[in-house]
């Protein structure tokens, strides 16, 4: 027998999943909760979104919000160090589409080591934009990480 932390009702060992403190019931109870909090969530903010849908529209409003025009502004330097707003692979170059890229496939690893986001451009900043990454659009860079390093279009292109 043993005590649900949550109902506090004595129940026997196959009224629990393994290793945890409260029993099956509860614990099924807590996620039918938060799933509705979940679509409850997802209700408001898409009413949200068709009230506000000019502010949305609007790509600069997003830029220059506090919280993320370090981001920007540290994501466009680096883009800049490392040639411009240009995918070195299509050549595609509109700008919501551009990311970095790890020439060597580390990025995993490196993220892990710096951080994320703002943190990783400064780190490039902070050592002088090193060598070994490169301006990719978000297609190429996923598409060089599902198909070991090689982008798709350059795949194509040796076949």
């Amino acid at each position: 027998m043993k005590r649900c932390k949550t109902c506090g009702r004595r129940k026997p060992l196959r009224a629990f999943y393994a290793r945890t403190p409260h029993c099956k019931m509860c614990v099924k109870a807590r996620a039918r909760a938060l799933f509705e909090q979940s679509k409850a969530w997802i209700r408001d903010c898409r009413d949200w979104y068709r009230a506000h849908q000019d502010v949305v529209s609007s790509a600069r409003s997003f830029v220059a919000a506090p919280p993320l025009a370090r981001y920007h502004r540290l994501q466009h330097d680096a883009i800049m160090a490392y040639g411009g707003y240009r995918c070195a692979c299509c050549g595609i170059d509109e700008p919501l589409f551009l990311t970095l890229d790890h020439i060597d496939n580390g990025g995993t690893r490196h993220r892990r080591q710096v951080g994320k986001g703002d943190k990783f451009y400064a780190w490039l900043r902070d050592h002088g934009y090193p060598a070994g990454f490169q301006v990719l659009c978000s297609n190429c860079n996923n598409g060089r990480h599902r198909n070991r390093g090689v982008c798709p279009h350059k795949y194509r292109q040796s076949v």
